[in-house]
């Protein structure tokens, strides 16, 4: 009895962490197969279909009080053919069946996802977490109803089925051609419907629990950036701080845990995920490129030194997730064996903190951070509980006041105290490390790393992020030129998704623009190439998230964001900003199609298309730019020298040269609140900008304004001073980044980018 038990099951010979969780299982688990449902079909069985990931808390205990039960595995056993997936490797099997569990429970899904399925892959019942009695009487119901109404039983499975279908590959298209106006109309209506469901205490969009809303963060970012509309600042400042403050966010070792079960972000559920933090990081370096706020850089760099720290491999891809269970860090009091415990990483007592720091600054570290006797956290289940180190009562800053420190002598001290804390804790049991690497989750982190590098100039980004693109180009790229989904321990797995090339189009775009290589637009180009060719539905517009496959019961359409952003979404923004690049047309095309075969869901949905709101307002300004390109406000950009040949430590001007068409004028560098400031910005690895001098601008008044306004007209100079770092040598391409707002003594023209390559030698 006791080796049956130890067999292990056909899950050994997977690479899923998930499904390596499972192999010692009394369940005669299948892996997604062709095996699994030959089975079913020879012997007449249902199929039982458990999706869940490895860092899920839900799918351990479902695991330990019924996949362990003897009693409940010989039921599966007997009388079904049981199938085990890991969602985060199938994601294309987790859509389609998570629809049928939505449809079951009127809209309350989840993980673990539990869903039976005829010898077809088609869905008659499901559900989530199932306690082991409850799911007993389950499976016993369902023997019954196939061995006694199997006819009934395959009737809902087809109407399930045909319902799964309908919805996946909904599309509600504009009546109408996209232009400029209607673009704006509908902008305008979803920050609108941003700003009336925010939580004008806590941040964040509708109460508990809540989810970061990072998509909806970028949206307001970039229509703050495009339109100077205060309340839409406002309502992103409040939300980003109020999560860097809470229990969300890890105050002892930097990164987003997964979600809060409160409205004000204090409880977390504690699991952390590649694709949070990669986009909260992101979020953050580019509130503070904004707004200048160190505090938002603070959070961004922590969660990238966290990232760097803990979630990166060897060869310089990302993993997946951490686990929200760990062992705590000393045996619980008899009779109780030690056990995993949800939150155990992270939590502290007054006591564990001050045997680190110390009694006086271990009661201010305490004091501050919200550690008391009185825990913040208690499992319900167990009661294991402890406090989780938060800001929520006050800033550092009015603490500064209250202990009459300067706010950055206090930030410093936390910082060394912090820095203990976090040794300390290296040092406890660690949560489980799902080690999978999945082309999409890694191609958002490499995106994040090149955004956060031009925001932070932190040159570790950079590093990192090339390093894990040439991990991705090299690794989970086949000969053909397609992408391989999931890698683990050497092997690589499952065809590319839709999401996997359209971020990866996405972090390739933002390497060039970093970089100034041409290697990666190349890369991004043959990625786009292959994308469209896979994935493009030319007669009814959109993108499918597969391809064509047998082994699925439907194809969708994904324009809703999730926790990681529309895969429609992000095919479209890769596709509009390499049109931009390369002037290929067909690419544009594509992208508005895609903002038009979806226009009507973001007009009645709009918190659920954020990834396509903001592609349909960079396409709103950058294509309405085309269409002013007869008027030509600026006929000519150039520069002096065209080659720059400079030694390192040595500084040279460069001249930059604007000719402004007569009868226009674009903004001095400090025009009126509300119009765009000329800026010019430059990427380089080998040189650095020690001052630049603009010309003196005139003040001029026109109709639309009250006040003059500072202009340059006719032809401008601007003298950039370059100076060649200590250390470099080689050749590159400077580029040079021109934004400008361009008016006549009418109108303003939409804010505009024009970049400047400049090849330049730098000779030892």
């Amino acid at each position: 009895m006791f080796e049956q038990k130890r067999r292990k099951n056909r899950l050994a010979n997977e690479t899923s962490p998930y499904l390596l969780q499972h192999a010692d299982n009394p369940v005669d688990w299948f892996p997604w197969s062709d095996e699994a449902f030959e089975k079913a079909r020879k012997e007449d069985k249902p199929i039982f279909l458990s999706v869940g990931y490895s860092t899920c808390h839900w799918c351990h205990v479902m695991e330990r009080e019924s996949f362990e039960n003897e009693e409940i595995a010989a039921i599966l056993n007997e009388h079904f053919v049981c199938i085990k997936v890991d969602r985060e490797e199938r994601p294309d099997v987790d859509e389609i069946y998570m629809r049928a569990v939505l449809i079951f429970t009127d809209g309350h899904g989840g993980w673990p996802m539990s869903v039976f399925l005829t010898h077809d892959g088609k869905p008659f019942f499901g559900g989530t977490y199932f306690p082991p009695e409850q799911f007993k009487r389950v499976l016993l119901e369902i023997t019954r109803l196939w061995r006694e109404e199997q006819e009934k039983v395959l009737q809902v499975a087809e109407e399930v089925s045909h319902a799964i279908a309908s919805e996946l590959q909904i599309t509600m298209p504009f009546p109408e051609p996209l232009n400029e106006t209607s673009a704006e109309a509908v902008l305008k209506a979803a920050e609108n419907s941003l700003l009336r469901s925010l939580d004008k205490t806590n941040g964040g969009f509708g109460g508990a629990p809540k989810f970061p809303p990072h998509q909806a963060l970028m949206f307001l970012l970039q229509r703050y950036e495009a339109t100077k509309r205060l309340p839409l600042w406002e309502a992103a400042d409040l939300t980003l701080r109020q999560m860097a403050r809470g229990g969300i966010y890890d105050q002892i070792g930097g990164g987003f845990h997964r979600y809060s079960v409160d409205a004000k972000w204090l409880v977390p559920h504690f699991e952390k995920m590649l694709y949070d933090n990669a986009q909260l990081a992101q979020v953050y370096a580019w509130a503070f490129e904004l707004s200048g706020e160190q505090f938002f850089r603070r959070i961004a760099a922590e969660t990238y030194d966290f990232i760097l720290r803990e979630m990166t491999s060897p060869e310089g891809a990302f993993y997946c997730a951490l686990d929200a269970e760990s062992l705590p860090p000393a045996p619980r009091p008899a009779p109780h064996a030690p056990q995993k415990e949800e939150g155990a990483f992270y939590l502290w007592r007054p006591e564990e903190v001050k045997a680190i720091l110390g009694e006086k600054d271990g009661d201010l570290f305490c004091k501050i951070y919200g550690i008391s006797d009185e825990p913040n956290f208690v499992n319900p289940h167990t009661g294991y509980k402890g406090c989780i180190p938060n800001l929520l009562k006050a800033t550092v800053e009015n603490w500064a006041k209250v202990l009459n420190m300067n706010p950055d002598e206090l930030w410093a001290k936390l910082d060394e105290q912090r820095g203990k804390l976090l040794e300390a804790r290296s040092q406890r049991p660690k949560p489980h490390c799902d080690d999978k690497v999945l082309a999409s989750w890694n191609a958002l982190m490499v995106r994040s790393l090149a955004i956060g590098y031009r925001y932070l100039g932190d040159e570790r980004y950079r590093k990192a992020a090339e390093r894990a693109a040439e991990f991705l180009w090299a690794t989970m790229r086949k000969p053909d030129g397609t992408l391989w989904h999931s890698y683990r321990n050497g092997v690589a797995k499952v065809d590319g998704m839709l999401d996997d090339y359209a971020y990866l189009l996405a972090a390739l775009l933002e390497l060039k623009e970093i970089t100034g290589e041409a290697k990666w637009l190349q890369r991004a180009q043959e990625i786009a190439n292959t994308m469209v060719r896979l994935f493009w539905d030319e007669r009814n517009g959109g993108f499918w998230f597969t391809t064509q496959r047998v082994d699925l019961l439907a194809r969708s359409k994904p324009s809703f964001d999730s926790a990681e952003p529309s895969p429609n979404g992000m095919a479209a923004l890769g596709l509009l900003r390499l049109a931009n690049e390369t002037g290929k047309e067909r690419f544009a095309q594509i992208a508005k199609r895609t903002l038009e075969t979806f226009g009507i869901m973001m007009v009645r949905i709009p918190q659920g298309m954020m990834t396509l709101l903001c592609v349909l307002d960079k396409w709103r300004a950058t294509r309405k730019e085309k269409a002013f390109v007869s008027e030509r406000p600026i006929e000519r950009i150039w520069v002096e020298p065209e080659l720059l040949t400079i030694k390192a430590n040595e500084t040279k001007a460069l001249k930059v040269h604007i000719k402004i068409t007569e009868g226009w004028h674009i903004n001095s560098t400090e025009p009126q609140p509300n119009l765009q400031p000329t800026q010019l910005k430059f990427e380089s690895k080998l040189i650095t900008i020690e001052r630049m001098d603009f010309p003196m601008p005139k003040e001029v008044r026109f109709s639309f304004a009250d006040a003059p306004i500072k202009v340059y007209e006719g032809e401008m100079v601007i003298n950039v001073w370059l100076r060649a770092k200590e250390d470099a040598h080689g050749d590159e391409i400077l580029t040079l980044q021109l934004r400008y707002q361009a008016c006549d003594d009418k109108r303003c023209l939409l804010p505009s980018e024009t970049k400047i390559q400049v090849p330049v030698k730098v000779e030892p």
